[in-house]
């Protein structure tokens, strides 16, 4: 796993959510998540799967680019 991209992930995911003003149990259960599972994912210490990854931006309507962290792309 890389240490790095579980941080930056992590903290993307609890400024989203924070922003939306949901709790971690909300969105948890909103992606079909363990609390447990999603609480190591905001502490950097678990990456999502691609398919957590993606049910996490539908779910937050933003993108992946996002939650990893990279600039945004306007077309």
């Amino acid at each position: 796993m890389r240490a790095d991209l579980a941080s930056t992930i992590g903290t993307m995911i609890r400024s989203v959510r924070l922003n939306a003003g949901l709790t971690m149990e909300q969105v948890a259960q909103s992606v079909d998540l363990p609390l447990l599972a999603y609480a190591r994912m905001e502490r950097g210490k678990l990456l999502p799967t691609p398919s957590t990854l993606v049910d996490l931006c539908l779910f937050f309507r933003v993108s992946a680019n996002t939650l990893l962290g990279l600039p945004t792309v306007k077309a």
